[in-house]
């Protein structure tokens, strides 16, 4: 009996053994998160859509325009469509992040799979970046239009967000191509064996 409790303290001595469990746990929790928040956020912008006045709408897209008195369902809708374009790439990259923590949950760190899941986020993000600037100018003829003015606008915003989310997501996606080759040369090397 004093044995197998010494077989047990010994591994959970072994400090790789350790750090191994902890990116397992850590990782699992991520791709929990991942989910989730692509979830919430989806939710989030269908009630943003839905429940947000028209003056705080307009003004949220850069109009300077008085908006009408409200907003009907159709344009709301159509509104909310043109919005999910660049949420939805978001949103595609971040369930490509909870493929990529999946693999590391299961131990596959080094993995193909969680090299390209990776790459698939980073291209998610880069996308969003790229898409929202044009979503914004779509969204502010949209909701110009409804103006009593009949005046149409177009706001055109770029900020640092999308270069910094550009340049975040293009390390990311050579990082990870650097891991996809590592992985490929890996199970090449491993056919030899």
């Amino acid at each position: 009996m004093a044995s197998s409790g010494t077989c047990v303290t010994a591994r959970h001595d072994d400090p790789r053994a350790i750090r191994l469990d902890r990116v397992r746990r850590r990782s699992g929790l991520m791709a929990t998160a991942s989910m989730a928040v692509a979830f919430l956020l989806a939710m989030a912008m269908l009630l943003y859509w839905c429940l947000t006045p028209a003056s705080t709408l307009f003004r949220h897209a850069g109009l300077l325009l008085r908006p009408p008195a409200e907003i009907g369902f159709a344009m709301r809708f159509a509104a909310f469509a043109v919005a999910m374009i660049p949420l939805g790439a978001l949103i595609v990259g971040l369930l490509s992040a909870r493929r990529c923590f999946g693999c590391f949950a299961a131990g596959r760190i080094f993995s193909g799979d969680a090299a390209r899941s990776l790459r698939g986020f980073a291209l998610g993000v880069a996308a969003a970046a790229l898409l929202k600037p044009v979503a914004g100018a779509i969204l502010s003829l949209l909701l110009s239009s409804l103006s009593p003015a009949h005046t149409r606008a177009l706001a055109l915003n770029l900020g640092s967000d999308t270069v910094l989310s550009l340049l975040f997501a293009g390390m990311v996606a050579i990082i990870a191509g650097v891991l996809v080759e590592a992985a490929d040369i890996a199970a090449e090397n491993d056919q030899f064996v």
